[in-house]
């Protein structure tokens, strides 16, 4: 068995302003995350049981909060949906599960998932959360540190 402590490094939400058309009666903008701040940005997986082995639970678990802050600005008074994107990652097995204070909906999803975390009127130009992230994998698959690059889009209908 490998180290019993696996990195995971998590990656700030990532930023690039990028356009992109999802359909031809709704458009979906990236949206500017630039004002949130990850608890940590490297986040030790710890193994759920103490000694795991071939029968044992071999799953890894890591928390971390992530004050989140979107700029919603060119959008304020428009209906939207907000998604929350994970690139892939290198373990298909590794699974993201949140909290929130309720901003947002809460959720779970593995890598290269597009969820939706807000369906709503745009009211304020900046939308501040607190979320916990739950990151879960099998220990087994993970072979050295990998980051993970969140960010958020917004699909406006005409």
């Amino acid at each position: 068995m490998k180290t019993a402590r696996r990195a995971l490094t998590v990656a700030a939400l990532s930023i690039l302003g990028a356009l992109f058309a999802t359909q031809a009666d709704a458009a979906t903008y990236r949206v500017d995350d630039t004002g949130t701040v990850v608890s940590q940005a490297v986040t030790q997986m710890r193994w759920r049981q103490p000694v795991p082995g071939r029968i044992a639970d071999n799953t890894v678990e890591a928390q971390l909060s992530v004050a989140l802050r979107l700029n919603l600005s060119q959008w304020v008074m428009r209906q939207a949906r907000i998604y929350m994107l994970l690139a892939p990652t290198e373990n298909e097995r590794l699974v993201v599960t949140w909290r929130t204070q309720g901003r947002l909906l809460p959720g779970s999803m593995r890598g290269g998932d597009r969820v939706l975390v807000y369906e709503g009127v745009v009211r304020e130009s900046f939308l501040q959360e607190t979320i916990l992230l739950n990151l879960t994998a099998d220990g087994r698959a993970l072979e050295r540190a990998q980051s993970l690059n969140f960010n958020f889009e917004i699909e406006m209908t005409p």
